[in-house]
């Protein structure tokens, strides 16, 4: 009996050990040392696989047509047909609009593209005074591991801050770690990693830890998760399921 007692009262004690503490799942702990600090915004460059919606727009409609796609939406204006007639920016970076043809968009912003595509339509003559709007339409982030809802979320900011990814995937699980949560990017060819310590907001002010299109990100599992295989969803469902046998055992005696 009393070696049932002491094998239990271990156990108990491994568990708790095992438990994460409140200092390892609470967010932004000093985020009154942040308070009022500047908030930077950067332009995502444009990528291989974008889909693109750009439209050139004139005082004479007539004379901006040639250059636009005809979407001929009608009432079906979704963001899914929308991106089958967009245009494709291929792995070299291009996109084929009509008259200008190709056009290099690598490593250009939005606004950059905006830009290049009047300057041409103004000094090739085709228009004086033209607006055009460049919007990328398949914003996405993926996000996997200890989340409530993991998977691949569109989003249609430019950017979205880290804790606004988060919200979407439905926070994090209690068994995901909050002192390390890694974002993988892809920028200019390279693949860059951060590690995130999601207890303390000194990253908050870092606009690099604002998500952009085609970001990863990667909540790890806590040691108990990971040792068990998954089969452990929460501590506390082993406390219980260890005092029910006790009870069970010491009801037998």
């Amino acid at each position: 009996m009393k070696k049932i007692l002491l094998t239990t009262i271990l156990l108990l004690l491994f568990i708790l050990q095992s438990c994460t503490t409140r200092r390892q799942m609470l967010y932004v702990q000093d985020l009154d040392k942040y308070s009022n600090s500047s908030i930077t915004y950067v332009s995502t460059a444009i990528q291989p696989n974008d889909i693109l919606k750009i439209d050139v727009i004139d005082l004479n409609p007539a004379v901006a047509a040639p250059f636009n796609i005809n979407m001929n939406l009608g009432q079906e204006n979704s963001i899914d047909i929308m991106k089958l007639k967009g245009y494709l920016v291929t792995p070299l970076g291009n996109i084929t609009m009509p008259i200008l043809n190709e056009i290099n968009v690598n490593n250009l912003t939005p606004s950059d593209l905006e830009k290049k595509i009047k300057d041409r339509l103004i000094n090739e003559g085709y228009l004086v005074n033209p607006t055009v709007l460049v919007r990328v339409l398949n914003n996405k982030f993926t996000i996997i591991g200890e989340v409530n809802s993991p998977g691949v979320i569109p989003f249609t900011e430019e950017s979205i801050s880290l804790i606004d990814a988060i919200g979407k995937a439905g926070d994090l699980t209690y068994s995901g770690i909050r002192r390390d949560v890694v974002l993988i990017r892809e920028l200019n060819g390279k693949r860059q990693v951060y590690h995130i310590d999601l207890t303390t907001a000194s990253w908050m002010p870092d606009p690099n830890f604002r998500i952009r299109q085609n970001d990863i990100i990667i909540v790890k599992p806590n040691k108990l998760k990971a040792n068990s295989g998954g089969v452990i969803k929460d501590p506390l469902q082993v406390l219980s399921l260890a005092a029910s046998l006790l009870a069970v055992f010491l009801l037998v005696k």
